[in-house]
């Protein structure tokens, strides 16, 4: 039993890998937003514009959302592509009314993560 939980937990964790691969991630508050570009202020302290395109999603738990509901304050975890200097988002998820302390349910506990979309050394 303890190998069948532990095969389900490496291919839990091999599809979030292959999912996300090449992606960079920012996690924070928005201080701005336009039609074509999201700043976040991300939980380092830094803050990080990407650029929106048709091609962006976005999503408030399980709903899918529009870009007009995503508002400066609101906590966000942004999924995005960089290309040549720019990160381009494919995904914005909104967080809860629990506030950034509670990032739970967007993608598993995303709690102490580095989420700045700052390159690790």
């Amino acid at each position: 039993m303890k190998r069948l939980v532990a095969l389900v937990v490496v291919v839990l964790f091999a599809g979030l890998a292959y999912a996300h691969e090449g992606m960079q991630h920012v996690m924070g508050t928005v201080v701005a937003i336009t039609e074509n570009s999201l700043t976040v202020k991300a939980t380092n302290g830094t803050t990080q514009m990407v650029v929106l395109n048709s091609q962006t999603k976005y999503a408030k738990g399980t709903s899918v959302i529009a870009q007009k509901d995503v508002k400066v304050g609101d906590h966000v975890v942004v999924h995005a592509a960089k290309k040549r200097d720019q990160l381009i988002a494919a995904e914005i998820k909104l967080g809860t009314a629990h506030g950034m302390g509670d990032m739970k349910g967007m993608h598993g506990d995303m709690n102490g993560m580095d989420m700045s979309g700052a390159k690790s050394k």
